[in-house]
């Protein structure tokens, strides 16, 4: 594959942006190096940007969740991306939320000319993340490596039930996997060890965290569950923390009509909303962002991070 001059990742989720960036750098000399724009950026970032390997593999310089950066960034970048270097391969990762299945992309982004050029040339990737109608594809996909095939019925009923977010996909189809076999069947049996949508359900924890039997109860899954223990799921956890909080504010806020949901389940987060009320639904953020901090600064490894994500939400009621 010929190579890009400068790539920009618009995409939600995490898992499909590592995809799409192994994808593009198969088959090529390039090795990725890894910056996070949600924090500031070392020197290291620039001088990857900008100093051509003299030795060894060429870079790809991957900036993840780069739509946090100032616009001073962008207009840094600018002449930067003007000098092509043929071993320096720079990529963008717009992590933002879609609005109305549209990407957000920064304005200082869509002002500069390299935005342009990206488009004109082909080098914007956009991928709204998954939903229920392009979740089929995924499943096939997965099915078609193992060799696995679908007993009536069941192939609609896993793209109902999985959830929605690649990395807990994944883990989902990896227990099933394990149930039916590499080139064995998948049965209506094997599709009980499924969680309901979105894994672990972040209302339903949220209000079990009410009385103490339902706390023990979040910490035996938590305990219990592979992918929860280990901590691959803490940045899945954190998001659906974070847009659980932004229901109930916008619902206690009176942006009612914003929230897309059952009347039932809507009136229910209403109850929590207004017992939680403004100052315990902002903690959320401040617990999602210190996870994500732990982890990033390697103060804490993931799974240590998980554990006390979970104290800590506890904590707010």
């Amino acid at each position: 594959m010929s190579r890009q001059g400068f790539t920009f990742l618009v995409c939600t989720d995490a898992e499909l942006i590592k995809d799409r960036v192994a994808e593009l750098l198969q088959d090529t000399p390039f090795m990725a190096k890894v910056f996070w724009g949600d924090e500031e950026l070392p020197s290291g970032y620039w001088q990857a940007l900008t100093v051509p390997a003299m030795m060894g593999q060429p870079n790809a310089v991957v900036l993840r969740r780069a739509q946090d950066q100032k616009d001073e960034f962008w207009a840094r970048i600018e002449p930067l991306l003007a000098m092509a270097r043929v071993s320096i391969w720079p990529f963008f990762c717009l992590e933002g939320d879609w609005q109305k299945g549209k990407p957000t992309v920064p304005k200082a982004v869509i002002r500069g000319k390299y935005w342009a050029v990206a488009q004109k040339k082909g080098w914007v990737w956009e991928h709204a993340g998954l939903n229920r109608k392009t979740l089929g594809a995924e499943v096939d996909r997965f099915a078609q490596r193992y060799g696995l095939n679908f007993a009536p019925g069941v192939r609609q009923s896993l793209i109902q039930t999985l959830p929605l977010t690649t990395i807990a996909l994944r883990n989902e189809m990896e227990k099933i996997l394990l149930l039916a076999g590499e080139g064995g069947t998948i049965r209506p049996s094997h599709l009980q060890s499924l969680p309901g949508e979105d894994g672990i359900e972040i209302f339903s924890f949220l209000r079990s965290l009410h009385d103490s039997a339902g706390r023990q109860k979040v910490w035996n899954h938590l305990l219990n569950d592979p992918a929860l223990s280990s901590g691959d799921m803490v940045f899945p956890v954190s998001a659906l923390l974070l847009r659980e909080a932004r229901q109930l504010w916008q619902i206690l806020h009176g942006d009612e009509d914003k929230v897309q949901l059952h009347p039932g389940m809507k009136a229910e987060k209403k109850r929590l909303a207004q017992r939680l009320g403004p100052n315990r639904i902002s903690r959320f953020w401040d617990l999602a962002l210190k996870a994500d901090t732990d982890i990033k600064t390697g103060r804490l490894k993931p799974a240590q991070a998980m554990e006390n994500l979970i104290k800590d939400v506890q904590r707010v009621w």
